[in-house]
């Protein structure tokens, strides 16, 4: 018996998919259409030479083949086989013996009924024969069923019969014409049907991925293939509307830098334009008048100063948006205790915070939970968000920094009870020169850059950072660092 683990295989095989299977399964298909059309053939064959087979037995079936010295010696069993009988008559037309006939023994023919029947041959629907001869004391009669004898083409010595056998005749030269024919026409349509089927589960598929191709080339990333097919096919569609994707998330995270690039380039000129002018307006100011007074001087100079800090501020926060943004851009991992860094990192802002009356919660955990991360970055970044909260709220408010551990990651939470970020510009707060502040000119105004180096710092880490809004005010801020 077979085994069932191969019947198995064997099933699974056939269910498969890819073309290789396919493409069997239609040599397959072809093979059992050709083998059908072999039985059809050698069926028809056999039939056609059936309807026109001459049994040998009749072949010899006349008077003349079976008369013997004596008549007890004739053998008549192919004549009763086939209906018929066999006569034997005296010389005064008496039947002496007789075998499947309706005249019994000692019936008399006369001479005008023996004559025309041996004459026509034909006569009550039989076929008959006499054999006579000299040296022979009897008359041998044989007469064989006229239906036998025309289905088998028997007894050619008749006249009719050679008019009757040119009808089969002609009707078996033309059917072995056509015979061919009929047999090239079912190979030709089996062709086209399995070129057909093979045109179907593979050209025309091919024929919209080459389409497709076509339509990406011409700059239509938008363009997708549909097709229903779940060999290697529908595997190489699958790629290619992954890869079709791919370049239109491309091209549009291009042409979205370049918009953000050319904002840049504005908000670059912008923001320093600003500093840069009341720095060159008031230090010409200063050198054409030599009779300022001290104080009035002074005021002058701290104006410039600030300004030029903030000139210097946006330069560096540019360069260091600009370097932790690049690619080859490589942070310095060590292994670290990610509680102990809390800790000092919180340290280093309470005096700050105690200044500007801002309460202060923390929750991070005296175990020691080892990481990879870059401290000096990682630090830049909490820095941005601690000094936002700090700058940008009233005093009073509560920053809370919470540590919580999974199995995979270490999730730092940074969130105060401040004014918050408005809705409209939570979409994009994390997108460089991106700030609450629209006048762009106030005292504690920043650069815009800041959360941005923070987010770009995160995701180097391979983290995240998330801003969630509270219901009353105030912002969360949410930063996921993976252990590994």
């Amino acid at each position: 018996m077979i085994n069932k683990s191969k019947l198995k295989i064997l099933a699974s095989y056939f269910k498969s998919k890819n073309m290789a299977t396919q493409l069997f399964k239609n040599y397959i298909l072809f093979l059992i259409i050709l083998i059908l059309i072999f039985i059809i053939t050698m069926g028809a064959l056999m039939f056609y030479s059936s309807i026109n087979y001459v049994d040998p037995s009749l072949q010899n079936a006349t008077a003349q083949y079976i008369i013997k010295q004596s008549y007890k010696d004739i053998n008549a069993t192919n004549f009763i086989k086939h209906k018929g009988y066999v006569e034997v008559l005296n010389k005064n037309l008496v039947i002496v013996m007789q075998n499947g006939s309706k005249h019994e023994v000692g019936f008399k023919y006369t001479q005008e009924y023996y004559k025309d029947m041996i004459d026509n041959n034909l006569k009550d629907g039989y076929f008959y024969s006499s054999k006579d001869e000299n040296e022979k004391d009897f008359i041998l009669i044989t007469a064989m069923p006229n239906s036998i004898f025309d289905a088998y083409t028997w007894g050619i010595e008749h006249k009719k019969e050679l008019e009757y056998d040119s009808r089969p005749k002609n009707t078996r030269i033309t059917f072995l014409k056509l015979f061919p024919f009929i047999i090239f026409i079912f190979l030709l349509s089996t062709m086209v049907l399995y070129s057909k089927l093979t045109s179907m589960i593979f050209v025309n598929p091919l024929k919209k991925l080459l389409q497709g191709v076509n339509t990406v080339k011409n700059g239509e990333y938008s363009a997708r293939v549909e097709i229903n097919s779940l060999n290697e096919i529908g595997q190489l569609k699958d790629a290619f509307n992954l890869m079709a994707e791919k370049i239109q998330q491309e091209k549009l995270l291009k042409e979205k830098a370049e918009d953000n690039r050319k904002r840049m380039i504005l908000d670059i000129s912008h923001d320093l334009k600003n500093p840069l002018t009341s720095i060159l307006g008031y230090s010409e100011f200063l050198l054409e008048n030599d009779d300022i007074e001290i104080e009035e001087k002074n005021k002058l100079l701290k104006v410039i100063n600030n300004n030029s800090r903030r000139a210097n501020d946006l330069i560096q926060d540019l360069f260091e948006f600009s370097r932790v943004e690049s690619t080859e851009y490589k942070l310095e991992i060590g292994k670290h205790d990610i509680g102990e860094f809390l800790r000092e990192f919180i340290a280093a802002y309470v005096p700050m915070m105690e200044q500007k009356q801002i309460q202060y919660e923390f929750d991070v955990t005296e175990d020691e939970v080892e990481m990879s991360f870059d401290r000096k970055n990682l630090d830049r970044a909490l820095s941005n968000i601690i000094l936002n909260s700090i700058k940008y709220n009233s005093p009073g408010i509560t920053i809370s920094i919470k540590l919580l551990l999974e199995n995979d990651a270490a999730i730092i939470i940074i969130e105060d009870d401040g004014i918050g970020i408005p809705i409209e510009f939570q979409g994009n707060i994390f997108d460089p020169f991106v700030r609450v502040d629209t006048t762009r000119n106030s005292k504690s105004g920043g650069t815009g850059l800041g959360l941005a180096i923070s987010k770009s710092i995160i995701e180097k880490h391979g983290g995240d950072i998330t801003l969630v809004q509270n219901a009353n005010k105030g912002c969360k801020f949410i930063i996921k660092l993976k252990k590994a």
